[in-house]
């Protein structure tokens, strides 16, 4: 007898409670996942990525089980289309659920999902969405001929659809509800109300030349202004205002200044100084950052993604430029002899959390903020600038950027939230701090360049100050913006490290790839190898140690040895004669050579450094016949060597400006360092020593350290070779500075660090 095929109750399928659940999971998957994917970062797209992993997970043992029932009622017969799609649909969907789940624990782990385990969940949820619409609609209209049977069907597909479209509303709604409950922080703040307006109510952060994106509350406060003007003033009106705009003194300058072009009557004039102080109004309101903004470097190395460049950050100058007690001790100062409005100068480079915080006013004697007085130059300072101009004094604009749901918030969930969201979703965070600006030499410009102002130095104007960037533009590194000859700023300054951060890779970079395994060095390694020691930051020894290989010029750098020089940062070679008779004069000739640095050797305050060059000329048995240029052991003072480079400024009454004091900088009375691929140069003579003549200078200079001290008697033979040596040193700043700062009693001294060596040795021939 012949068995009968199992028979189907097709409309029960269809109003299963499973089979509707199943499927408005997977609906709304499939929508939110649209979402994340096409709409732009909002809180509500946030909760999206949420609620979408939340769900995703539950869902796997409902829909799971759901396959493994409906798969064993439908097995049986033939294998038909409907089958092979319903097949097909399943394979997909355990794809996107296997990477769904390793994505969900690289979002929850750390550091970052996997490029290949994102493409293979979209494409297989896609493909899978797309599987299953073709798979229910060939069922849905695959003829029926029994009227009862389609009309039974149609009930039971209601019933389905019901479930489909009501579970993937509930959940939508939920994601709206819960992004409408949750409030952005503010990205603004006001500043106080007795926040002094001294450089004008629309320049809060005068003299700096720092600023934050305020571009729509200029073009509006300057379209109300055009709005009082006649259509035919407004050509006239906008070129002399972008005229005007070349000066450095505020949006309400400006205007006023076009308005006078134009020539606006009294009427006018005083409508447009009503739009002037309800700008200013506005200014005061909406003019700060909340300092919360720009700190919490910390974020960014607990959260296990960025942790080797949090490191390497850390004791680095960029991190200390607002703790240093060097620079805290200079800005009181300078509140003393100035006011401390005068400190906003200085804080857009050194302490920029402060300054937008609006901090740097008379009604705070410490001129600082709490939060972020220990980052100094931040990640977030940093990150957040969108624009840079080379005329330096910090002139660049700053824009925090929307921060992701809880990234603000306090507490071991609301961080786990935010950074789980980083993770999955990305995008906003690598474009909002990952900029093209950012690799341009015109992005250090902005602070890495300096004049001063009568704004700081009042009757004097400006006044030149330290210059990489021009240095370097002029110097042999540069061969034009495109040129990959051209060696800049982060190539040298932040060389390629080997790393498994997410940071690692760049195909926008002229000479990078993808997947090169690498990111850029955030140690920023210059020349300060004390300051990290000397205020116990972590890992000091080893970023003391990696300054020094690099003022030696024994730090390697790959990618760039085709066209950088090798060798020294200074090269110096030592001319002088092969052979010389006992009580001959001797000629010597130092020569020293700016042999790898992008701008003037030394380079940055130079009335704190010091470079000079010490000679010694030993005998055979090591006695010291000559010397100038060692440093005293009691004074810490150098003993008149040929070359000291340095600047001595002078203010208005000719005294030396001696404690960084450059507000009353007007000029300079001695200044060497030395140009990129420049050689400086030196001569020296002596006599060579005979029997019973102690250390020998020349004649010319008797009363200077090197002339006859004693009557040390030498050996006829001890005189059979002349040993010559010069030495380049370097100290970040100099002995009478640092007592000035840290007293006399404290006895802090920066480190004295051998830069280049030369030696030649000298026959001395009998009489």
């Amino acid at each position: 007898m012949e068995r009968q095929p199992t028979r189907i109750d097709a409309p029960a399928e269809w109003r299963s409670a499973l089979t509707g659940i199943s499927s408005g999971f997977l609906l709304y998957e499939t929508v939110t996942g649209l979402a994340i994917m096409l709409l732009p970062f909002s809180p509500f797209n946030q909760f999206n990525v949420l609620l979408h992993t939340i769900l995703g997970i539950a869902m796997i043992i409902p829909v799971i089980w759901y396959c493994i029932r409906h798969w064993a009622v439908r097995r049986k017969g033939n294998l038909s289309h409907y089958q092979l799609l319903g097949y097909i649909s399943v394979a997909l969907l355990l794809a996107c659920i296997v990477s769904g789940v390793v994505l969900t624990w690289q979002g929850i782990v750390g550091p970052a999902i996997g490029a290949t385990w994102d493409t293979v969940h979209l494409v297989t949820g896609f493909a899978m969405a797309v599987f299953i619409i073709i798979h229910l609609v060939s069922i849905v209209i695959r003829k029926v001929n029994k009227e009862e049977t389609k009309k039974t069907l149609a009930v039971a597909r209601g019933r389905y659809y019901q479930w489909l479209v009501g579970v993937t509303a509930l959940f939508i709604g939920a994601t709206w509800i819960w992004a409408t409950m949750y409030t952005d922080p503010p990205t603004v703040s006001a500043f106080a109300e007795e926040y002094n307006w001294k450089y004008g109510e629309d320049r809060p952060f005068a003299p700096s030349l720092a600023r934050t994106d305020t571009s729509g509350w200029q073009d509006d406060v300057r379209e109300k202004v055009l709005a009082l003007l006649s259509p035919e003033k407004h050509e006239a009106f906008n070129k002399a205002y972008e005229s005007a705009k070349k000066e450095p003194v505020g949006l309400f300058s400006h205007i006023r200044s076009a308005a006078k072009v134009v020539e606006t009557d009294e009427q006018t004039n005083t409508k447009i100084d009503a739009i002037i102080a309800e700008g200013a109004k506005w200014m005061q309101h909406n003019g700060a950052i909340d300092p919360k903004l720009l700190a919490g470097s910390d974020r960014c190395g607990t959260s296990g993604c960025h942790t080797q460049i949090y490191e390497e950050w850390l004791p680095s100058a960029h991190r200390y430029s607002s703790l240093d007690k060097i620079f805290q001790d200079v800005q009181t100062l300078m509140v003393d002899e100035t006011s401390p409005e005068h400190t906003r100068y200085c804080g857009g480079c050194h302490d920029p959390i402060s300054l937008f915080a609006g901090a740097k006013n008379s009604s705070n004697n410490s001129v600082g903020v709490e939060v972020g007085i220990d980052e100094g130059t931040s990640c977030l300072v940093c990150h957040n600038i969108v624009q840079t101009d080379v005329q330096g004094n910090a002139d660049y604009t700053l824009q925090p950027q929307e921060r992701y749901v809880y990234e603000l918030a306090d507490g071991d969930t609301a961080k786990f939230i935010s950074d789980f969201l980083i993770r999955t979703y990305p995008k906003h965070h690598v474009s909002s701090y990952s900029r093209p600006l950012y690799k341009t030499p015109e992005f250090c410009a902005a602070c890495h360049k300096q004049y001063l102002d009568k704004e700081v130095n009042t009757d004097i104007g400006k006044v030149q100050g330290q210059n990489q960037y021009d240095s370097w533009k002029n110097s042999r590194w540069f061969h034009g913006e495109e040129n990959p000859q051209t060696l800049s700023c982060r190539e040298c300054h932040m060389p390629l490290i080997k790393s498994d951060d997410p940071a690692a890779g760049d195909m926008t970079d002229y000479n990078r790839s993808l997947d090169d395994g690498m990111h850029r060095g955030h140690s920023t390694l210059g020349a300060n190898q004390y300051i990290p020691l000397l205020q116990d930051l972590d890992f000091a020894e080893e970023h003391t140690e990696l300054i020094e290989q690099w003022m030696r010029g024994d730090y390697e750098i790959p990618e760039i040895a085709d066209k950088w020089t090798s060798g020294p940062v200074v090269r110096m070679e030592i001319k002088a004669p092969e052979n010389v008779k006992v009580g001959e004069q001797i000629d010597l000739r130092v020569l020293l050579t700016n042999n790898k640095t992008g701008h003037d050797y030394p380079t940055g305050p130079l009335d704190m450094i010091e470079s000079w060059v010490e000679l010694v000329v030993t005998d055979s048995i090591g006695n010291v016949v000559y010397s100038t240029g060692s440093v005293d052991e009691e004074t810490d003072q150098i003993t008149d060597s040929q070359v000291i480079f340095k600047s001595d400024g002078f203010d208005r009454k000719g005294e030396l400006i001696d404690r960084h004091n450059l507000w009353d900088l007007v000029g300079a009375s001695y200044k060497r360092s030395m140009y990129p691929g420049v050689t400086d140069t030196f001569e020296e003579t002596l006599q060579c020593p005979s029997m019973a003549r102690g250390r020998i200078a020349d004649n010319a200079r008797e009363s200077r350290p090197g002339s006859r001290l004693d009557d040390y008697a030498f050996d006829t033979d001890s005189i059979g070779e002349l040993t010559v040596r010069a030495t380049l040193w370097y100290r970040k700043a100099n002995p009478e500075f640092l007592d000035r700062v840290y007293g006399t009693e404290s006895d802090v001294r920066s480190p004295v660090l051998k830069v280049s060596e030369a030696t030649a040795t000298i026959t001395v021939e009998s009489e």
